[in-house]
C-alpha cells in the first residue's frame, strides 16, 4: 500500500485558495474522498449552511443528519464535529429557489474578495458550492 501526496489548491477566479492541506483517499470498499483545511470564515459560513440544510432537506430514512454523520460502535457514541458534509452542501444546489432563497437569510461572507462581508444572495451560494464540487 502506498500514499502518493500531490498539492492541490483550488480558487475561486483568481482568488486565494479555498481549500489547501488536502488529502486525496480511497477506502476498501471503493469510496473516494477528499479531506482539506478551509479558512474559518468560510468555514463558519458551510456551517451555517450545513446546519439550514440539515433542517430543511428530507433524508432517506427520515434520519436526523447529525446521526447519520455521527461515530458510533458497541461501546460509543461520538457528533461528528469540525467537517463539513459536502454531500450535504451540494444537495442546496437541487432544491427550488425559494428555497433556496430562505437559506440565503442571514448567510454573510466576503463572497467579492474585497474584504467586506454581505449577505450572500442564491447565486453566491450556487457559484461557490459549484467552486468546491470541482475539487473532486
Amino acid at each position: 500500500k502506498q500514499w502518493y501526496q500531490r498539492r492541490l489548491a483550488i480558487t475561486a477566479g483568481g482568488a486565494p485558495p479555498l481549500v489547501h492541506k488536502t488529502i486525496l483517499y480511497g477506502s476498501s470498499t471503493g469510496a473516494i474522498g477528499l479531506i482539506g483545511c478551509i479558512e474559518k470564515p468560510l468555514f463558519d459560513l458551510l456551517l451555517t449552511l450545513q446546519e439550514a440544510l440539515a433542517r430543511t432537506v428530507t433524508s432517506i430514512g427520515c434520519i436526523p443528519h447529525n446521526v447519520w454523520r455521527a461515530f458510533h460502535n458497541d461501546r460509543q457514541k461520538e457528533p461528528a464535529n469540525g467537517f463539513i458534509d459536502g454531500d450535504l452542501i451540494e444537495r442546496f444546489l437541487d432544491l427550488p429557489r425559494p428555497e433556496m432563497n430562505k437559506i440565503c437569510v442571514d448567510l454573510f461572507y466576503d463572497f467579492d474578495g474585497t474584504g467586506m462581508k454581505r449577505e450572500g444572495t442564491v447565486d453566491d451560494l450556487v457559484k461557490l458550492i459549484e467552486d468546491l464540487a470541482r475539487i473532486h
